[in-house]
C-alpha cells in the first residue's frame, strides 16, 4: 500500500511539472512588442524626467506625477527597450490597474511566450495584487500578494531599497489616469547611482572600468588643467594598453569607450563605483575634441558608449532627439555634423564589440591623427534653426532627409574603421 501511494505521489508530481508549463506558456504574445521606436516617445521621457528632476526637487516636501494610460505605456515601452522584456501594457481604472507583460521564454516544447496579468489595486501606503495569471494559470491574489509581501519585506534589508520605497507614499488609480505621491531625500539619487551600478554592472566589468578611469587620468594629467587636445591622443594609447591587457577584445573595448564617455559626461568612474557622494563633477580637467570640435567628440564617443552598453537603436534615437532639440526656437539649429558623428560612434559600438572587436581594437590603437577616428563631416549642413531645416530637408524621415542620411553612411562605410 505505502509503495502505491509513493508511486500515485511521484506521478502527480510528474503530471504537474508536465501540465504547469504547458498552462504558463503561450504559443503568441499577449502584448506586441512596439513596432517602431520612436523617438518623440523617447523625447516625452526625457521631458517627463527634467520635469521631476530630483536635483531640481525641495527636499522632503510631496510632489506628485501625474499619468494618463497613454503615457504610462510610453513609460513602460520605454522599459522595453532597456529590459529583456517583449511587450508590456497597462489599463487603468478607479482603484485598479491591470498590468500586462510579455516575456519570449527559452526555447521548449511547451510554447514561446510567458504572459503574465496582473490585477493591482490601491490601498492606503501603497498597492494590493488582486490577481495573478502566467498563461492560462491563475493564481490565487492572496498568494501572489503574500509572495510579493515577503518580497517587499527582503528587500528593504537593502538600505537604497527600502530609502526608495520610503519615498514613494501613495499611488492612486482612475479612469486612464494614474498619480504617483513621493516626497525626495537629497542622498536618495547618490544610494540609487551606487544601487544601478551594482545591479547593471557585473564586478569584472566595473574592475575593468576602473582600470581605464584611472589610465585616462594619467594620460590628461600629463596635461596643464583647461587644455584642449585632440581625441586620438588619448585614444590610441587608451586602446593600445586594452591590446597589451588581452583577455576579451569586446569587453576590453566596452570598459574603454565607457570610461572615454564617463569622462567626457563629467562622471567620475572611481566616485560613482566605490565613493559614497555624488559621481557628477564639473567640465573634465582636459577637453577633447575631434576634427577641431569638442562637440563632434562629445558626440562620437558618447554615441559609440551607449551602443556598447544600451543598444544601437537607443543611441541613435537619443542623438537624433537632440538635433531636433537644437532645431526648435533657442536650440543651436539642426546639425548634420553632429548627427554624423552620432552614426559615426553608434557604429563604432557596434564593431567595438561585435565579431570586428580585435580588427577595431587594433585600428583605435594605430590612429594617428583624428581622421584616423572620423571622417570630416565639417562640409554638412549644420545650425538650421526649424524652418530652413524643413525648407531644405522637409520632415524627418522624407526622402531629401533620407538621401542626407545615405551620403553620411556612405562615407562612413569607406572609412578606414569600417573596413
Amino acid at each position: 500500500m505505502k509503495r502505491l501511494i509513493l508511486w500515485s505521489a511521484l506521478f502527480v508530481l510528474i503530471a504537474g511539472l508536465t501540465l504547469l508549463p504547458w498552462l504558463m506558456l503561450d504559443d503568441a504574445p499577449a502584448i506586441e512588442p512596439p513596432a517602431q521606436f520612436r523617438r518623440t516617445d523617447l523625447a516625452w521621457v526625457k521631458s517627463l524626467f527634467q520635469k521631476h528632476d530630483p536635483r531640481r526637487q525641495t527636499p522632503d516636501v510631496v510632489q506628485t506625477i501625474h499619468l494618463d494610460e497613454t503615457e504610462l505605456n510610453r513609460l513602460l515601452n520605454y522599459v522595453v527597450e532597456l529590459r529583456p522584456v517583449d511587450g508590456v501594457a497597462a489599463e487603468l481604472m478607479p482603484g485598479i490597474a491591470t498590468l500586462t507583460a510579455t516575456l519570449t521564454a527559452p526555447s521548449n516544447p511547451f510554447g514561446r511566450y510567458l504572459n503574465l496579468t496582473a490585477e493591482v489595486a490601491e490601498v492606503p501606503g501603497g498597492v494590493r495584487i488582486e490577481s495573478l495569471q502566467l498563461g492560462s494559470l491563475p493564481l490565487p491574489g492572496a498568494l501572489a500578494d503574500g509572495v510579493a509581501r515577503l518580497a517587499h519585506r527582503w528587500l528593504r534589508r537593502d538600505e537604497t531599497y527600502a530609502s526608495l520605497a520610503d519615498a514613494f507614499s501613495q499611488i492612486r488609480f482612475d479612469e486612464n489616469q494614474a498619480a504617483l505621491d513621493y516626497r525626495w531625500h537629497p542622498m536618495l539619487l547618490t544610494q540609487m547611482e551606487r544601487k544601478s551600478a551594482e545591479l547593471l554592472i557585473a564586478p569584472e566589468d566595473q574592475a575593468r572600468m576602473l582600470v581605464y578611469a584611472e589610465r585616462l587620468d594619467a594620460l590628461v594629467k600629463r596635461h596643464p588643467r583647461g587644455d584642449t587636445i585632440p581625441l586620438v591622443e588619448v585614444v590610441a594609447p587608451l586602446f593600445a594598453y586594452a591590446r597589451e591587457r588581452g583577455g576579451s577584445a569586446d569587453a576590453e573595448n566596452r570598459a574603454a569607450l565607457t570610461a572615454l564617455a564617463a569622462y567626457l559626461s563629467g562622471i567620475s568612474l572611481p566616485k560613482l563605483l566605490e565613493g559614497d557622494g555624488p559621481s557628477f563633477r564639473r567640465a573634465p580637467r582636459v577637453l577633447l575634441s575631434l576634427n577641431g570640435r569638442r562637440d563632434f567628440a562629445e558626440h562620437f564617443v558618447i554615441s559609440a558608449a551607449l551602443t556598447v552598453n544600451a543598444g544601437s537603436r537607443l543611441a541613435t534615437a537619443i542623438g537624433l532627439i537632440k538635433e531636433e532639440e537644437d532645431a526648435n526656437k533657442g536650440g543651436s539649429g539642426f546639425s548634420f555634423t553632429d548627427l554624423a558623428a552620432n552614426r559615426a560612434g553608434v557604429r563604432l559600438g557596434e564593431r567595438a564589440t561585435g565579431e570586428a572587436a580585435v580588427r577595431v581594437q587594433q585600428r583605435l590603437a594605430a590612429a594617428r591623427t583624428n581622421a584616423d577616428l572620423l571622417p570630416d563631416f565639417r562640409d554638412l549642413p549644420e545650425f538650421m534653426p526649424q524652418a530652413e531645416f524643413d525648407r531644405r530637408f522637409g520632415p524627418i524621415g522624407s526622402r531629401r532627409y533620407q538621401k542626407a542620411i545615405e551620403r553620411i553612411d556612405d562615407r562612413l562605410a569607406a572609412h578606414p574603421l569600417a573596413q
